[in-house]
């Protein structure tokens, strides 16, 4: 156990809460923009417009599930690169800001033309535009979201402290989620036009708005004066290579079963999310604008929880918390195959609003906890090599959970006349947060604390 010296750094003010918590709605604003909106626009319900990538290659192959291995397959050198080089920069503009400012505009730029393939009909070329972009997206979130969460232990390096960045990260995410699922939807979409136009459009001003977001941070927020420095702990940044960094991040005790655990959650979150223009036009028989009557309970239910969670993390722990969103999201989610009016889908929503909050603010909390106790325990600072497995994982799980959806809706239905494949994924998700909570529960909590507060 390493002895930390107290660090004389500046404060966190409100404004630079604020700016930072920015930066996460600017990239939610994206990943949420794709995770959503991506496969209705290249492959819509079977009576709802023309597919523009074919549904499987060489007859079996589901096609969108393909991209996001090959995207995921370049990510499993690129993240952990990244993560790396970051952790061991001595940059004068700050370790992870220098990241931040190189990947900011690429990000927000791909994740725009994702949603403009070179032909209105169903072809290859547009399987090789979504590929490429799709893989040059993820690539770029690398290299800004990975630095940008590795600052979160950095600047709020207390338990206490990190748990209400944390939350306004939430809140600040929940903004992003609320932009792309509701008020653009109510904007653009649904305006008598072209539906393929009215996302472009969308997509277009949601990329230029996350570009703006995410530059707050980079241009507002001096790292090198409210980061915990190393010159003044007995800490330093990571002298690892990126193999010895890599296997010191998985061999973490604590580490691994938060990581399962959060994927597992994130993999069941992403498949709903990508579900619900679906849940909403197919199910329910409404139209595409209508997706906000769905989200919109969800997120403002999820808004007025955040105070909340304060509180319940000190009365069942966070590792309690994540085990009972994970338990009752799944429970929810397990009746969607049964709903068929929109007004019984707005108040089964609303009622995922909750454990929806604490899947959002929580996770970062606790990851921000793991990599205190390693700090104290190693002396090594490698924060962004943390949140970067993370990262790659998760979008592991953001590809696959897409694709394993359009896998299922096309191989079982998804008309009006054929809806089983857009009810499964419902029941599907339920059965992947039970793996979720049964690895949160795994979580050696109480053991991090003790790490974290030098008593053992």
């Amino acid at each position: 156990m390493i002895a930390l010296a107290a660090v004389p750094r500046a404060r966190l003010s409100l404004f630079n809460k604020l700016v930072y918590a920015a930066g996460n709605t600017g990239n939610v604003l994206g990943y949420q923009l794709v995770t959503t909106y991506v496969l209705r626009l290249y492959a819509p319900p079977d009576d709802k417009g023309t597919a523009l990538i074919p549904a499987f290659l060489a007859g079996a192959i589901p096609t969108y599930l393909l991209l996001n291995l090959i995207a995921r397959g370049f990510d499993t050198f690129w993240d952990p690169i990244i993560a790396n080089w970051s952790d061991r920069s001595k940059h004068r503009f700050g370790r992870r800001r220098a990241f931040m400012l190189a990947g900011v505009f690429p990000l927000a730029l791909t994740g725009g033309l994702i949603f403009f393939p070179p032909t209105a009909a169903s072809s290859l070329l547009n399987v090789v535009w979504l590929g490429a972009t799709l893989t040059a997206y993820y690539a770029m979130f690398s290299v800004y979201v990975a630095p940008y969460l590795a600052l979160l232990p950095e600047i709020a390096p207390d338990k206490q402290e990190n748990t209400s960045l944390s939350t306004l990260l939430a809140a600040a995410a929940l903004l992003g989620a609320l932009g792309v699922m509701v008020v653009a939807p109510a904007l653009f979409l649904g305006k008598g036009g072209d539906d393929r136009v009215e996302l472009q459009t969308m997509a277009f001003a949601l990329a230029v708005l996350s570009f703006v977001l995410m530059l707050l941070p980079v241009v507002f927020l001096d790292e090198r004066r409210l980061s915990v420095r190393a010159q003044e702990t007995d800490t330093a940044p990571s002298h690892l290579g990126l193999v010895d960094s890599l296997r010191a991040t998985f061999a973490d005790r604590a580490f691994l079963p938060y990581v399962f655990g959060y994927t597992l959650y994130f993999f069941a979150f992403n498949m709903i999310s990508t579900g619900v223009p679906f849940y909403v036009e197919v199910l329910m028989g409404r139209p595409l604008a209508e997706v906000g009557k769905l989200l919109g309970p969800m997120f403002g239910v999820a808004a007025l929880a955040f105070p909340l969670l304060g509180g319940l993390t000190r009365r069942i722990s966070k590792k309690g918390a994540m085990i009972a969103s994970a338990l009752v999201f799944g429970a929810l989610m397990a009746l969607i195959p049964v709903v068929h009016d929109v007004r019984i889908g707005m108040v089964l929503f609303a009622l995922a609003g909750v454990p929806v909050a604490i899947f959002m603010a929580i996770p970062n909390a606790i990851l921000a906890d793991v990599c205190e106790a390693s700090t104290r325990r190693t002396g090594e600072r490698r924060e962004a090599m943390f949140f970067g497995a993370q990262g790659f994982l998760q979008k592991i799980s953001l590809g696959v959970s897409t694709g394993v959806f359009q896998w299922v809706k096309d191989a079982l239905g998804s008309s009006a006349e054929k809806p089983l494949g857009v009810q499964a994924t419902g029941p599907l998700a339920t059965a992947i947060l039970l793996l979720a909570a049964l690895a949160f529960a795994r979580y050696p909590e109480a053991r991090v604390t003790k790490e974290m507060e030098g008593a053992g």
